[in-house]
């Protein structure tokens, strides 16, 4: 599905090259120079931030030590329960997955014409097929202002602090009334829902923060819960939802409301499946089961998508999507079958599950009312939706300008002979061993044969280990271990000492270095920026074909790279 690319003058990359150095440069400060809230982010600041202090044990469980969903209620009231105007609403819980899920959602929603609030973990970007849209929640990528979207944009800076302005004074009477115990989260939850009231969204798109059962999310009224949607359920989070997998999973289905379709992505976890489904019938939910209803399968390149010539399109995944079951009826009641063409830019085999996710939830959306959401917005949307922060791949501006001439060079016939480029880099916000895994994956489909440099940062709290000894069958040349600030503190990064131990066990637990394998240089460095840089060097004095830096575990260390270094986006 991915195309091989073994060296510059012949890949499809090179073209991407040449179309970048021509488009406008990527800066941080560009990105976020509309979305800059000092004011409002300073007084959300003083609220408690779980994500940066950390989750107390046991916090999602739908126990007496899980999160007080009472106060949450009692907060929207007080704000006029701007979640009731809503007239449809998605609710994506799950470890892995829920960021994509929600941006190909909101995505085949914006193709279809509707106004969607857009409440998720990451930001999210359409293509110039369709309107653009940003969405993110916590963490967000570079700005606050992703957490929250409508209509294709993220809430700017005058609207959030109108927003403060208009209804702080409330939410600080329900924090003096609630002895100080609403935390950063509860807060901006309820006022993103105050914004889509106040805009008139069609729908609602909401991402949980954390597990299900206890998250502020989980106030959604059944009348508008078009589908509760769970994406692949994991370990990560285990101390506050309970521990094992079957807890997790327990706390994920807290979402579910009885008689109102749910939609189960693809579960790695057989345990967490079965705790999913037996949830389920309790409370009479209809089940869509995405990866039976919603298939995709490899589509023959066409003359456009192998010349080199397409650019971007390069970066799709070309597929025929096969839809049967309740998703096909949704769309087509007379059909048992029903067969599309679609492309999709979010790469790796672990995103097919979320576009089934995505379409099985958009059937279950178009059920509920949404009638302009057919096969064609389906495809539409699919295209165009792309998220920052997975399989991102950049590269330096003066690279881009380097490849671009040799690229130019070769299609004339001469030599690029001593032209020397520097690496690709891919930033990725895998901090789960599944997700490393899935990252492995997809790096060695695309590039498979180019030296890789990693650069590893993450929180504290994470599996080190065995992220580690996923993300090790790259063989990467160097690995880099550095720190970056969860959330603005340091409470909860993990140093770099940690990380490099982590390294050195799963080394020895996978039997140390393979026979002819490449052997991996260990170092260090005080900052993202540094480390990037370090990479960068090392993989540069090797010549030869071009390399790749790899930027992975935690999101917070992709949006330090792409606000500190002059990173263009491919």
């Amino acid at each position: 599905m991915l195309r091989a690319v073994q060296n510059t003058s012949a890949s499809p990359l090179a073209a991407l090259a040449v179309k970048s150095a021509a488009n406008r440069r990527f800066t941080a400060a560009h990105a976020m120079a509309s979305y800059s809230s000092g004011a409002a982010l300073d007084w959300l600041g003083r609220f408690t931030n779980y994500e940066q202090q950390g989750v107390p044990q046991a916090a999602g469980t739908n126990s007496d030590s899980g999160f007080d969903l009472g106060r949450m209620h009692r907060l929207l009231g007080d704000l006029g329960d701007p979640h009731h105007d809503w007239p449809v609403a998605a609710h994506v819980a799950g470890t892995k997955g829920k960021g994509s899920t929600v941006a190909l959602l909101s995505s085949i929603l914006l193709a279809a014409g509707y106004k969607a609030g857009a409440y998720t973990r990451h930001v999210a970007r359409l293509t110039s097929s369709c309107s653009s849209i940003d969405a993110a929640c916590s963490p967000h990528i570079q700005s606050f202002n992703e957490r929250i979207a409508v209509g294709g944009s993220p809430i700017s800076a005058a609207a959030l602090d109108a927003l403060v302005a208009a209804h702080g004074d409330t939410v600080e009477a329900a924090h003096s009334r609630e002895a100080g115990a609403l935390s950063h989260f509860e807060i901006v939850t309820a006022l993103a829902f105050k914004h889509f009231q106040e805009q008139q969204v069609d729908a609602a798109v909401i991402e949980v923060g954390l597990g299900g059962a206890r998250d502020a999310t989980n106030v959604l009224p059944s009348a508008s819960l078009a589908a509760a949607v769970i994406t692949a359920v994991g370990q990560d989070h285990a101390a506050a939802l309970g521990g094992s997998v079957q807890a997790i999973a327990a706390a994920k289905a807290g979402i579910m409301q009885a008689g109102r379709p749910v939609v189960v992505a693809r579960q790695p976890e057989p345990a967490a499946e079965a705790v999913l489904l037996q949830r389920a019938e309790e409370l009479g939910c209809p089940v869509i089961e995405a990866l039976k209803e919603v298939q995709f399968h490899s589509a023959a390149a066409d003359e456009s998508s192998s010349s080199g010539a397409a650019g971007p399109a390069m970066l799709q995944q070309r597929l025929r999507m096969v839809v049967t079951g309740q998703t096909a009826a949704a769309f087509e009641a007379s059909v048992e079958q029903i067969e599309q063409e679609v492309r999709i830019r979010l790469l790796g085999a672990h995103q097919l599950d979320n576009a089934a996710a995505a379409v099985a939830a958009a059937a279950c959306l178009r059920r509920h009312g949404m009638r302009g959401i057919d096969m064609a917005a389906v495809a539409a949307g699919l295209a165009a939706a792309q998220l920052p922060g997975r399989f991102q791949l950049c590269q330096f501006s003066e690279d881009a300008e380097e490849a671009a001439e040799a690229a130019a060079r070769a299609a004339q016939g001469a030599s690029s002979s001593g032209c020397e480029v520097g690496p690709w880099v891919v930033l990725d916000g895998a901090h789960t061993p599944e997700s490393a895994a899935a990252l492995a994956h997809t790096l060695r489909e695309l590039l498979p044969t180019a030296p890789v440099a990693l650069v590893m940062a993450m929180a504290e709290d994470k599996q080190h280990r065995e992220f580690c000894q996923a993300i090790r069958t790259v063989q990467p040349s160097v690995a880099v271990f550095t720190s970056v600030p969860i959330a603005g503190g340091a409470a909860r990064a993990a140093s770099p000492g940690q990380l490099a131990g982590a390294w050195q066990a799963a080394a020895i637990l996978g039997g140390g270095r393979a026979r002819g394998g490449v052997r991996t240089r260990e170092l260090i460095q005080a900052s993202v920026t540094a480390a990037v840089e370090r990479a960068r060097m090392e993989l540069r004095s090797q010549r030869g074909q071009r390399g790749v830096v790899v930027v992975c575990g935690s999101l917070h260390a992709v949006g330090a790279a792409l606000a500190q270094l002059p990173l263009e986006a491919c």
